[in-house]
């Protein structure tokens, strides 16, 4: 099929999707780090109210309500997106692999508002650690979608590669490596426990070479597309090790544990779970072109990926 004869929709609603997807990681992990997730204490109302007649007044007129509530419209329009991407790409999408992953987001977002409705009602922090380790996959998953509807996908000619085999490794150990390492990360925001901490940072050395050695294998394929991510992998993951280290010495050194939240604890923490979110999508990018334009031996004709159309 021609790019010409391609509908630009399913497109145009995955970019849209991701767009107003990444903001709820600063939203959400506001409400994480300031420690308000139980400031709104019903659901799915806001005080006794309907959550989108909320007023604004006693919206703003409290910190933790602010935050909480944002993250819930934000959550709501979130669904929104997905549900109307669900529909355009089961409309004009041929491609049944890209269809099946839709769907997969759809009940991907459902189940998210529904784990962020039972962390309320139960007041159960054990959820909230799930609600924003599960964030992440979902985050991965509209990442994946936007990157098998993109132009340079579509565009993309299979290329031999001589370490086809190398770079599909290397992208399978990164990918669930950073994902791991939000994991973590969740725990870690979630619980202050010290063997969170541990975890985090001695699993961050494992993650963080699996990123630089596939950036650098994929730089020196010299591919457009491939170097591209390249750069990018590389970039974000010295970003992220540097916002780690920022935020640890935010939280551990300059504040304190157990002391009320700065203004350097919220920024660098916040900042760190985005750029995570990013890293992880840029991995999924690496997993999916990867596949496309680098073949295993028996498929160095140009097969493609075949399954995905």
């Amino acid at each position: 099929m021609s790019e010409t004869s391609v509908s630009p929709w399913p497109r145009r609603a995955a970019w849209i999707a991701v767009l107003v997807t990444l903001p709820i990681f600063f939203v959400g992990g506001m409400v994480t780090t300031l420690e308000v997730g139980m400031a709104v204490p019903d659901w799915p109302t806001t005080f006794g109210h309907n959550m989108f007649t909320y007023p604004l007044s006693e919206m703003l007129g409290n910190t933790g309500v602010f935050w909480e509530h944002s993250h819930r419209l934000w959550g709501s329009l979130v669904g929104a997106c997905v549900v109307a991407l669900a529909l355009v790409v089961w409309r004009l999408e041929q491609r049944r692999a890209v269809r099946w992953l839709t769907l997969g987001a759809l009940i991907g977002v459902g189940a998210q508002g529904i784990l962020g409705g039972f962390r309320v009602t139960e007041n159960n922090p054990q959820l909230a650690f799930l609600h924003g380790a599960f964030a992440q996959a979902l985050f991965a998953l509209l990442a994946a979608i936007l990157f098998l509807e993109s132009r340079a996908w579509r565009l993309a000619r299979t290329v031999p590669a001589a370490s086809s085999a190398r770079l599909r490794a290397l992208a399978l150990g990164a990918a669930p490596a950073i994902y791991i390492q939000t994991v973590l990360g969740a725990w870690l925001r979630h619980s202050g426990h010290h063997a969170a901490q541990v975890a985090h940072i001695l699993f961050a050395l494992v993650a963080a070479w699996l990123v630089v050695v596939l950036a650098s294998a994929l730089i020196g394929t010299h591919e457009p597309v491939l170097a591209r991510i390249g750069r990018w992998l590389r970039a974000l993951i010295w970003l992220q090790v540097g916002l780690g280290l920022a935020a640890w010495v935010a939280v551990f050194v300059i504040t304190g544990r157990d002391a009320p939240v700065s203004v350097a604890e919220a920024l660098f923490a916040t900042a760190h779970v985005i750029c995570g979110a990013l890293l992880l999508a840029a991995c999924v990018a690496a997993l999916v072109f990867v596949r496309r334009l680098a073949p295993t031996p028996e498929r160095a004709d140009g097969a493609g990926l075949e399954a995905t159309r």
